[in-house]
């Protein structure tokens, strides 16, 4: 979800192709340790962005996240786990923010994952592709309202899986029919679909295997430049240090401070080139550093 006009060409997507095959496959030296990660499990998310070393050294400074140079781009870690990926796109369109984060979600077999995705009128970006080293494989497709996502079917998985401040804490999908989206994933990947009573309306969840896996919100009418996409969370320990860190860096804090169902506050920020990220205060200091 990006709150400014934004759009996703195929270009960039694809230009998401070398980090992502780094995501999604351990760094060099890395110990692996084969363990089952349950279907719909949120990852993490790729960062494509029109200026990828500022992106690198903004959420390193905001989060505290450990940058490593590679050959498609960088790969980002949180406390030893790599955690996400940024890669170098064109600013092929003036005045339209094309910097995107692109989440990540585990699937049990991409192949048919792929095969749903066509069948439902999804538009392939990237088809099945085995990421370095073997260790599994990836898909990233356009859902029918276009917004990115990518499908990986792990193996010796190191990827996230960590907590606290700077960890990945939820993923939400920001589009113009929940109903229609619902029904999309739950055909192609599987996702249960439930409602969260929060006291001035309902809150769309993907469920799978009884957890709760991902938000679903609809866009509102009045925001005409919001597109539909999917939004990665970040969690952190003081949400005003966090957005007063935000404008320091260059970001844009969109809103700041908002209940959300989950009984946090959260904000919505833009990184300097535009991609839109939420943060997501957890507890206090003290228990979230633990």
């Amino acid at each position: 979800m990006n709150s400014k006009r934004s759009k996703y060409p195929q270009t960039a997507v694809c230009a998401l192709v070398l980090a992502v095959a780094w995501f999604a496959s351990p760094p060099v030296g890395a110990a692996t340790k084969t363990h089952a990660v349950p279907p719909g499990t949120f990852l993490g998310a790729s960062l494509a962005s029109e200026d990828a070393a500022g992106a690198v050294d903004f959420y390193s400074a905001l989060f505290g996240w450990d940058a490593v140079k590679t050959k498609g781009g960088y790969s980002l870690n949180h406390k030893g786990r790599l955690v996400a990926s940024v890669t170098q796109i064109d600013d092929s369109t003036p005045n339209v923010t094309e910097s995107f984060w692109l989440v990540a979600f585990a699937v049990n077999n991409v192949k048919l994952t792929m095969d749903s995705a066509r069948e439902h009128g999804a538009r392939i970006y990237r088809p099945v592709t085995k990421v370095q080293g073997g260790n599994g494989r990836y898909l990233i497709i356009g859902d029918t309202e276009k917004a990115p996502v990518m499908f990986i079917e792990p193996r010796d998985t190191p990827i996230g899986g960590t907590t606290g401040p700077g960890s990945w804490f939820w993923a939400e999908l920001w589009s113009d029919n929940i109903d229609k989206a619902a029904q999309f994933y739950a055909d192609v990947v599987g996702f249960g679909h439930s409602e969260i009573d929060r006291g001035d309306g309902p809150y769309h969840v993907f469920t799978s295997q009884g957890e709760r896996r991902a938000g679903i919100v609809k866009i509102p009418p009045e925001l005409k430049d919001v597109k539909p996409g999917w939004a990665p969370y970040v969690a952190v320990a003081d949400l005003s240090a966090s957005t007063a860190k935000v404008t320091e860096l260059g970001g844009t804090v969109v809103f700041g401070n908002v209940d959300h169902p989950a009984e946090g506050a959260i904000a919505l920020i833009l990184d300097p080139s535009g991609a839109a990220l939420f943060l997501y205060q957890i507890g206090s200091h003290e228990e979230t550093s633990k």
